[in-house]
């Protein structure tokens, strides 16, 4: 039976499922997962996904030796934990009054029926409509930094969340979002465990969010989150993304452009060893006058990995002095490692600036031997020009103490460890 099939199955044996969540099943049931043969996946490893052994998720609460050691505290964030899907009492609901608790039907229903959460490349979003056990719809006003941890732990096999984000006119938001997750005492393919996240963010007229997601998830699991983000006039969004844990991870990220000078800057960086994928599709769509998008990419694939990343802005008629900016590079650092990068533009106005760039390729041999002539050891030359190639993306990251943690995770990935006073 496909993966499909047992998902489906799995999701009617529950009891008088809520009309958003059927419509989520009825939708996958229509469209079908996604496969290889599809443009925009065809480097992800969605094959992994017939390897789980149950989707629905476990309905006992994880006890505290099934789970990881939470990260520390970031000063000045509110916080909400997430273990296996369900809100922990380790991060009670934050009580600032920029916060309100909106209704969970509302959070299922939000933009249910978009092409790109029905039909499109957001179809793995519809998982997590399906199972995540407290969907959640959130409403931010004035200036708030809110932290989100996903807590995946060893007995939970499933972790799915479902969150709306809206952000009021003028509001201010620094939101967090890390993926955590125990290892297995035994791991093995029988044991991976998925985790789906959907995230919908809705910027109104003048407001900014700086969103910062760290994937630091255990070996075995599989990972693919959806996030779609729609932005008034004025409005502006910046995404740092790191991803750098997990066997498979796929991230499928929609911008939507909708307001008179709207903007988005995308910093995005992927590292994989051994038998790793990670694959990340960010799609831009210009669709009024004055819009700006920027989005940087770079990605290091050691031994037998692969590590790949699709850029497609599509510019509208109706987004005339648009400017876009590309730039995605890659480095392939094994015999067997693959880096696949695909930079498009879909132009249909004259009134326009872009430029957009893609190279791949491996250490640059003459720094490496002008680094070896000042006396570095070989290990220590390589990991050196390595921390420099990511330079661009991880200095983005912050708070400081966030980027401490993505700099040791991104270290941990990589086949020549930086030395420990290059980390911050």
């Amino acid at each position: 039976m496909s993966a499909l099939a047992r998902m489906l199955e799995e999701f009617s044996s529950q009891s008088s499922p809520a009309a958003p969540r059927l419509a989520a099943a009825q939708a996958l049931r229509e469209h079908n997962l996604p496969d290889h043969h599809e443009e925009n996946w065809r480097y992800a490893n969605i094959r992994a996904i017939e390897s789980v052994p149950r989707f629905l998720p476990d309905p006992a609460l994880a006890s505290p030796r099934d789970l990881p050691l939470l990260p520390a505290t970031l000063p000045g964030f509110e916080r909400l934990v997430y273990v296996d899907g369900r809100l922990s009492s380790k991060g009670p609901m934050p009580a600032a009054g920029q916060l309100t608790r909106l209704h969970p039907e509302w959070s299922a229903a939000a933009d249910a029926a978009t092409p790109f959460a029905t039909a499109g490349d957001g179809r793995l979003g519809l998982i997590a409509q399906m199972f995540a056990p407290e969907p959640l719809a959130l409403r931010i006003s004035g200036t708030l930094a809110l932290e989100i941890i996903s807590v995946t732990s060893t007995h939970g096999g499933a972790n799915y969340t479902d969150l709306v984000v809206e952000l009021d006119a003028g509001a201010r938001l620094e939101l967090v979002e890390r993926q955590v997750g125990a290892a297995p005492p035994v791991p093995s393919p029988e044991r991976s465990t998925l985790g789906c996240s959907n995230l919908r963010l809705r910027l109104a007229a003048g407001a900014q969010l700086v969103h910062t997601r760290l994937q630091q998830a255990a070996g075995h699991a599989l990972l693919y989150d959806t996030v779609s983000v729609c932005l008034a006039e004025h409005a502006h969004y910046q995404l740092r993304h790191v991803a750098a844990g997990g066997a498979s991870a796929r991230s499928s990220v929609q911008v939507q452009l909708l307001g008179r000078e709207a903007t988005v800057d995308i910093r995005a960086l992927a590292v994989a060893q051994g038998a790793q994928y990670a694959d990340a599709l960010y799609t831009v769509l210009h669709e009024a006058p004055g819009t700006r998008s920027d989005l940087l990419f770079r990605g290091i694939a050691s031994d037998r990995s692969h590590v790949a990343c699709s850029a497609d802005v599509q510019a509208t008629p109706a987004a005339p002095g648009a400017r876009v900016r590309q730039s995605l590079r890659g480095l392939i650092d094994g015999k067997g490692a693959e880096v696949n990068l695909r930079p498009r533009l879909t132009i249909n106005i004259d009134d326009i600036q872009a430029a957009h760039g893609a190279t791949t390729g491996r250490l640059d041999e003459d720094l490496l031997f002008y680094l070896l002539s000042r006396g570095l050891a070989p290990a220590a030359a390589r990991s050196l020009l390595k921390w420099a190639f990511l330079s661009e993306t991880l200095g983005a990251v912050g708070p400081a103490a966030l980027r401490k943690d993505a700099e040791w995770a991104v270290a941990a990935r990589l086949s020549d460890a930086p030395a420990a006073e290059l980390l911050g």
